[in-house]
């Protein structure tokens, strides 16, 4: 399992940091349906991070075990994986605030302090299994595994390690809020602003470490 934990680290600690779903549950906790809404919303976050794992996992098992030339398949992958996380973080760096200047916001933040709780749900689905950026972290994560060849046991052992890890941002200030509720609304608009203000340079650099990582591997 250590090989397996190893794996999943790096993409699982960058979903863990992105900023742009946190604000998307900031916006949440922020609004008047904060509770409901907000147990939706993790609730659709695990389920997409962990599908598209899974995905990744079975697609790169399947290929492993069927390949006559197990090395090649696995090196190939990994090598494009890393490649297309690096390409995304030279974007979000050519996207970052200039000095002085205000980062953009995407238009959903409006909505997000009028989401229903259905909606909630399906959009942390969608921003999770979905968005570009955060899929591509999930499904390396699950590639990495599937490389392993593990046994059944294992890769749900793995897969739930993921879960906990990749998504302990999102339920961890979900929970924190059912039991302290808007007292802790001053932090959370002070996380809001920094996260949106450094989002682009805080993807920047995630992705290119994981992205140099994941092509290490195939070497």
């Amino acid at each position: 399992m250590d090989s397996a934990i190893s794996a999943i680290l790096s993409p699982a600690v960058g979903i863990l940091i992105s900023p742009f779903p946190i604000v998307g549950l900031i916006l949440i906790l922020l609004s008047n349906k904060a509770r409901i809404n907000s147990i939706f919303y993790t609730v659709g976050w695990i389920i997409g991070n962990i599908a598209v794992f899974f995905i990744g996992l079975f697609l790169m098992g399947s290929a492993v075990s069927s390949s006559g030339d197990q090395s090649m398949v696995v090196k190939i992958v990994l090598i494009v994986l890393g490649v297309l996380l690096i390409l995304l973080g030279a974007h979000d760096f050519m996207k970052r605030p200039k000095n002085g200047e205000k980062a953009t916001t995407p238009k959903w933040f409006e909505k997000m302090s009028h989401i229903k709780p259905g909606g909630a749900m399906m959009f942390a689905f969608v921003l999770s299994a979905v968005n570009p950026k955060n899929m591509l972290l999930s499904l390396t994560a699950g590639v990495s595994v599937g490389t392993l060849n593990l046994a059944g046991g294992q890769e749900i052992t793995a897969t739930i390690i993921f879960g906990i890890i990749a998504c302990c941002s999102i339920y961890i200030p979900t929970i924190a809020f059912l039991i302290a509720g808007h007292k802790l609304n001053n932090v959370l608009d002070s996380m809001r602003k920094w996260l949106i203000q450094n989002n682009s340079v805080i993807m920047a650099v995630l992705f290119l470490f994981i992205g140099l990582s994941v092509i290490s591997k195939a070497f």
